[in-house]
């Protein structure tokens, strides 16, 4: 299965960390980011990656030393205008991969359920006590029935244990081929309208996980002994 790596972000919420570099090169141990990506879906036996790039293009294209396929943005498009840009010339389902996420999950356990299901769209969810910062999801029996984005602390106490959207999807090219814009989000133009129609399944997973997108979570990233 094709991967798409999402690595085209300004990593704004990384002011020190990533300075004038993007997200991606920034190191987690000896190791940068994009680095640990590349060696866990190789583990797997996924090596048919294909990265998604905007902001500092040139520095990562030049560390990839032309092993991967990649695309690069004309100018910010989203998180949905960049799938788009980035799948269009795909013909079956992809695996999608925010380029901030470090996990211990085996995809082909992901990639095998969601074959076993009826649905073209497939999004990993997490169990989370502390999802401000994360969009929430509802589902029913494996289904997403909707998005809640960085709920209010007053929702989060009468129901604390929430599952949260981790950054990681089975998608089917059609769906972007169907939207007519360039720029939008995937998480608020695609995902609430799939959940909608009921054409998007979950799959939950309850490992290690962590988005390491801001400067407190690079940290403790950087203390796990793996990361060493």
């Amino acid at each position: 299965m094709k991967v798409i790596i999402l690595d085209g972000g300004r990593a704004t919420r990384l002011p020190h960390s990533a300075n004038d570099l993007p997200k991606a090169l920034v190191k987690i141990g000896s190791k940068p980011l994009l680095q640990h990506q590349i060696d866990w879906l190789e583990k797997y036996g996924l090596t048919d990656i294909r990265f998604s790039l905007g902001y500092r293009a040139e520095a990562i294209v030049d560390y990839l030393k032309g092993k991967y396929e990649y695309r690069i943005e004309p100018r910010p498009l989203g998180t949905g205008g960049a799938i788009k840009f980035a799948s269009k010339d795909l013909k079956g389902e992809f695996l999608v991969l925010n380029g901030d996420i470090l996990t211990d999950l085996n995809p082909l356990q992901f990639i095998g359920n969601f074959k076993k299901t009826s649905s073209q769209n497939q999004i990993l969810v997490c169990k989370c006590q502390n999802p401000q910062d994360f969009g929430v999801v509802e589902i029913k029996e494996n289904l997403v029935l909707r998005f809640l984005e960085k709920p209010a602390i007053n929702d989060l106490k009468q129901n604390p244990n929430q599952f949260i959207n981790s950054g990681i999807y089975i998608l089917s090219p059609v769906v972007f081929k169907k939207v007519p814009k360039e720029i939008f989000s995937v998480e608020k133009d695609i995902f609430p309208q799939l959940a909608a129609d009921k054409k998007l399944s979950s799959f939950l997973y309850e490992g290690f996980w962590m988005d390491v997108g801001t400067e407190e979570r690079l940290k403790i990233a950087k203390k796990i002994n793996k990361y060493e």
